[in-house]
């Protein structure tokens, strides 16, 4: 087979509108004047690295913000972004020493002690070069399908010297110039015209661009002829700006590869996509989405956290992110907070910039003054810097180490085996064979053990193991004999390594993760209620649930005991090694609670699961 053809979709170009807003101490009166005269006599800004001078720029609709304008810059590699990130960085600086000159505060969006706080609300807008109607129409739909994950992602809201208001985005939930974005059937002007009318019909405007995805770009920005993504709140840092830019960049090539192979994206219907919209802009990363299931109406509806969504995303955009050569640095302030969040079991981390500001209030009251702000946006180091990873650190720093090590081997991808299908090999077609017909075969029995890949030891006609989320989205199915959660059960069981449902499980939301947990716990007979971490095997309640799992093929073994012996129960089940028979143990659950007189409890619970009769154990 001779290679014929191989398409990689590079990515395209990106402007980049970062947005602030102005504040003038004291009664706030005349930032409608420092603007205007700002915008008269802007300071000079550098160029990025495709040469062309940064711009600054307002709007009569958001009097009080101002825009800081890339122009079209490429990027296509990690040394090409981190210059665009220190441009931009020394342009916002600059601006913000110019604001001060003149009397006033450059300020992230949302300061809650403007005389109108929502004249300097504004977006991060970031506009995607497309070289043909059809990408446009791909582009444009594929944000759409993913509109609530990237509201829930970049949402930011008011803060004060009180601290930060609960909830997703201020910006959109107070805004009358934009609104979801409709299904695009072609980007042909017939069409769009028909969009404008429906427009008109459900919410009183015309203008394609009043869309979250506007699929003929802002001429306002001078991006007429892209497509503009207006989902992100303005950012605090350039950091967290870049790292959307990142996103938006991968989502433009997925759309380009649905365009070259002649695929569209699915039609997720108005209503639903309004819905997880309107909870992504109320409950930001704690939003529960309703999921797609209009191919199956006849199942319950099913919702998924706005954190899990986001993780599926990020699995969804990896080729191209590989492709990018994206850093965990630079995908760090998107991802390591949310998956931190989701998979352990303290509390506080820092998921995106709500987090950050109010985490930053909760460590020093004075942290969010308008003053210690308006200098780090005075700061190019500052504005570049990860502050997210640096409060997760503190955090806690084993959780947050082990974050980046995941997020590293996603980015690096498995490793590629080598083809030897092509390697020359001796000719030995002239040589004697011995007759081996009758030789004992070795027993490859315990080789096979030795390899716990799932895919070295799956049998012949046996399919896969399942995946944790192929476990709990089958045990999710209304109404399922025990015997097929059985089955189920011991197909994951047959996949390698630590077998642990607690981080699955936590992306699920918390109503569903319970009803799941309910599904998998074997009835009160099989329950073994243990006192203290047990020392082997042999132990008394041990070989109590390992009977009981022998007999019946599942047990379950049961802490409740004070917070801080949860470590010493994990220990324990490590230090035990393999149970005997072929018997594996999931780990179920592994959190804390709060009893009565504030008294903080722990539970583990462990399944044991044995093989089916007959089979290897």
């Amino acid at each position: 087979m001779a290679l014929v053809a191989l398409y990689r979709s590079a990515p395209l170009r990106q402007r980049i509108s970062k947005g602030y807003s102005v504040y003038v101490p004291g009664h706030g009166r005349g930032v409608e004047e420092l603007v205007g005269s700002l915008l008269a006599g802007p300071p000079p800004l550098p160029a990025g690295p495709s040469g062309q001078p940064h711009t600054v720029r307002g709007s009569a609709r958001a009097r009080a913000a101002l825009w800081v304008d890339t122009g079209r810059v490429s990027l296509h590699d990690p040394a090409t972004r981190a210059r665009t990130a220190e441009a931009l960085a020394v342009s916002v600086a600059r601006v913000a020493a110019d604001v001060r000159r003149r009397g006033g505060l450059l300020l992230p969006t949302g300061w809650q002690q403007q005389p109108d706080p929502l004249a300097g609300l504004c977006a991060d807008l970031h506009s995607a070069e497309v070289l043909n109607p059809v990408q446009r129409e791909v582009f444009t739909n594929l944000v759409r399908e993913h509109t609530a994950s990237l509201i829930a992602l970049g949402g930011r809201q008011l803060y004060g010297p009180g601290g930060v208001a609960p909830g997703g985005s201020a910006r959109l939930s107070r805004s009358f110039d934009q609104v979801s974005t409709r299904y695009l059937d072609s980007c042909a002007p017939e069409h769009l015209e028909r969009v404008r009318t429906r427009l008109r019909q459900e919410e009183r405007v015309g203008r394609l661009e009043v869309m979250d995805v506007s699929p003929l770009g802002m001429p306002e920005a001078q991006a007429g002829e892209d497509v503009t993504v207006r989902l992100f709140d303005a950012q605090v840092t350039v950091a967290g700006t870049l790292a959307h830019a990142l996103l938006v960049q991968a989502l433009s090539m997925w759309s380009r590869d649905l365009e070259r192979t002649g695929r569209r994206v699915r039609q997720v219907p108005q209503f639903l996509l309004e819905q997880n919209r309107a909870r992504a802009v109320a409950h930001g990363l704690a939003a529960e989405l309703r999921v797609d299931q209009t191919r199956r109406t006849e199942e319950p509806p099913r919702t998924q956290s706005a954190g899990r969504a986001v993780r599926t995303l990020l699995s969804e955009l990896l080729p191209y992110l590989r492709q990018l050569d994206a850093t965990t640095d630079e995908l760090a302030p998107l991802f390591l907070g949310v998956e931190m969040a989701g998979s352990a079991a303290a509390s506080g981390f820092v998921r995106n910039e709500n987090d950050l500001l109010a985490h930053w209030h909760r460590e020093d009251r004075t942290a969010l003054a308008p003053e210690r702000l308006a200098q780090g946006l005075a700061s190019p180091d500052w504005l570049t810097a990860d502050h997210c990873g640096a409060s997760n650190r503190a955090v806690g720093h084993g959780s947050w180490a082990a974050a980046r090590v995941w997020l590293t081997d996603r980015l690096a991808g498995p490793a590629p085996q080598p083809d030897r299908r092509h390697e020359a090999q001796p000719d030995r077609r002239h040589e004697a064979q011995p007759d081996r017909r009758h030789e004992a075969q070795p027993d490859r029995r315990h080789e096979a053990q030795r390899d716990r890949r799932p895919e070295a030891r799956r049998e012949p006609g046996r399919p896969a193991p399942l995946t944790a989320d192929q476990l709990l989205d089958r045990l999710a199915r209304p109404d399922l004999p025990a015997p097929e959660v059985m089955d189920a059960l011991r197909s994951y069981c047959r996949a390698g390594g630590t077998l642990d449902l607690t981080r699955p499980l936590r992306s699920r939301g918390r109503d569903e993760a319970r009803a799941l947990r309910r599904v998998l716990r074997p009835r009160a007979g099989q329950r073994v209620r243990c006192e203290k971490p047990p020392v082997s095997w042999d132990d008394a309640t041990a070989t109590r649930a390992l009977r009981a799992a022998g007999e019946q093929g599942v047990a379950l073994m049961h802490w409740d005991l004070p917070a801080q012996d949860r470590a010493r129960v994990r220990e324990a089940l490590r230090g035990m090694g393999r149970a005997p028979g072929g018997v594996r143990t999931v780990l179920l659950t592994d959190t804390n609670y709060t009893a009565r007189e504030d008294e903080k409890r722990g539970t583990v619970e462990v399944l044991l699961v044995a093989p089916r009769e007959g089979t290897d154990r």
